[in-house]
């Protein structure tokens, strides 16, 4: 090989090499906004407790539930469809109001780390734990019996 063929050839692989560098997951790829109910959040450690001794969480998948129960001391918060967890200091984030005749949700953007299916039961959710929450906004609605 003459000095111009391994010149293109090096080139070539740094190339390879940065592109492999760059294809990596996209952050962004993973940012949503979320809705939560704005009750507020309880210790993941009570929710394992509940889903493995409540009839309401009855056919719970057990994989998930163990994965849950190796995040350690996290917080959870909760959506219609979904069970939100994240660290204490994400969960300060988000503020916690009581609204009587009506219901309010707090609305944030964050990171998914990963996102779990608690089961195919009845009342099944998607759980998904989280990072780096910004707060957004809050939405009360009444309930219309005011």
């Amino acid at each position: 090989m003459d000095k111009t063929t391994v010149m293109i050839l090096i080139v070539l692989v740094a190339l390879l090499g940065l592109s492999l560098t760059f294809a990596g997951e996209n952050p962004s790829d993973n940012e949503t906004t979320l809705n939560v109910s704005s009750e507020g959040s309880c210790e993941l450690s009570k929710l394992v407790n509940d889903i493995r001794t409540k009839d309401y969480y009855a056919g719970y998948d057990n994989e998930t539930l163990s994965w849950m129960e190796s995040l350690g001391s996290k917080y959870v918060w909760f959506s219609d469809d979904e069970i939100v967890i994240m660290d204490w200091w994400d969960s300060n984030k988000i503020p916690s109001v009581s609204v009587c005749d009506g219901y309010a949700h707090e609305i944030f953007s964050c990171t998914i780390l990963e996102n779990r299916s608690l089961g195919n039961m009845n009342n099944s959710k998607d759980v998904l734990l989280v990072k780096n929450v910004e707060y957004i906004k809050e939405e009360i609605r009444g309930n219309g019996l005011a």
